[in-house]
């Protein structure tokens, strides 16, 4: 929508993103394609990222892309909530596991003792140490203890915020000053699922354990609304008490009026329809939040721009892995 002016109406829209996309960066090839993915032209790629797809096409190219070992990314907006999957592969390495630089801290103090216990220099209102339970650390810089400079990554247990046990130490030479004690990250290697088997065992990872429900319950309205584009060929009418009858299933799969046909064809509700897809799909997930599904369902024919963005940024993040 970011890419698209009224001059684009009813020209093919990836065609239309192509060019102003090309006009961003000029070292940047931009190709569109208009046919549909085969096959042979995912294969051709090392990331492939879907937007407004057809679960069904969704499943296709996920279980190409992941037998193929071509990272997948599914990215949708749908009125106020967003979704975002990610299947990089069975083997997949994080070289930088944690944001930001590696905590360094000067050292103070190292006793002789099993374990050995490292002081660091810090200041009073310090509350919390940086270093974890586990973190690898390296020793440099250290003056009478040179055993510990330069020796492979050791795991730390965090006593307080200034110390630090890290094994045994007393067969070293006593410490005298000086050293850095920084930590080490090493690469891990990750193991992602394919899409069909990750909508058919969710696992949901939230800030807090009230949030769950909400989440979960968005991750089955959003299964629950391809079912219904199945099965109307459209998206839920805004806020409709009443939907009109069912329009043919294509794209962009829009609300249709029925005219000359009678009422009684166009008397199921939108929203408790997608409700009731919801509730067969939830009896099988768990509990579900019927007032989410229902607003979900009401609003996602809208598209924002605001949680368009935030999903394509989060994706364009993903891709860049």
């Amino acid at each position: 929508q970011f890419l698209l002016g009224e001059s684009d109406v009813g020209q093919n829209r990836a065609e239309a993103s192509q060019r102003a996309l090309a006009e961003l960066n000029p070292y940047v090839e931009v190709a569109a394609h208009t046919e549909e993915l085969s096959e042979a032209f995912l294969a051709s790629f090392q990331v492939v990222v879907l937007t407004e797809s057809p679960l069904e096409e969704q499943l296709r190219v996920g279980d190409f892309c992941h037998a193929q070992g071509i990272c997948f990314i599914v990215a949708n907006a749908k009125g106020l909530a967003g979704q975002l999957f990610c299947d990089f592969g069975e083997h997949f390495v994080v070289v930088d596991p944690a944001e930001g630089d590696p905590v360094c801290a000067a050292v103070q103090h190292i006793s002789q003792g099993s374990p050995g216990v490292v002081t660091c220099v810090g200041t009073e209102d310090s509350r919390s140490h940086l270093f974890c339970d586990g973190d690898l650390v390296t020793f440099s810089g250290v003056e009478g203890m040179t055993e510990l400079n330069g020796r492979e990554p050791v795991p730390v247990h965090v006593l307080d915020a200034f110390r630090l046990e890290i094994g045994d130490t007393s067969s070293f030479s006593p410490y005298r000053c000086g050293g850095l004690v920084s930590q080490v990250r090493l690469p891990q290697v990750h193991s992602y699922e394919p899409l069909r088997r990750a909508l058919a065992e969710p696992k949901i990872q939230v800030a807090s354990p009230e949030e769950l429900p909400r989440s979960h319950s968005l991750h089955t309205a959003f299964q629950a609304l391809h079912a219904f584009c199945r099965e109307q060929g459209r998206l839920p009418r805004p806020r409709a008490t009443v939907s009109p009858c069912p329009a043919p299933a294509q794209p962009p799969y829009l609300p249709q009026p029925c005219p000359g046909l009678p009422s009684s064809l166009c008397l199921q509700v939108d929203a408790e329809r997608v409700l009731e897809l919801a509730r067969n799909l939830g009896a099988r997930q768990g509990p579900l939040d019927e007032d989410v599904v229902r607003a979900f369902a009401s609003v996602s024919v809208g598209d924002l721009c605001p949680v368009a963005a935030i999903a394509g940024a989060l994706a364009a993040q993903e891709a860049l892995k």
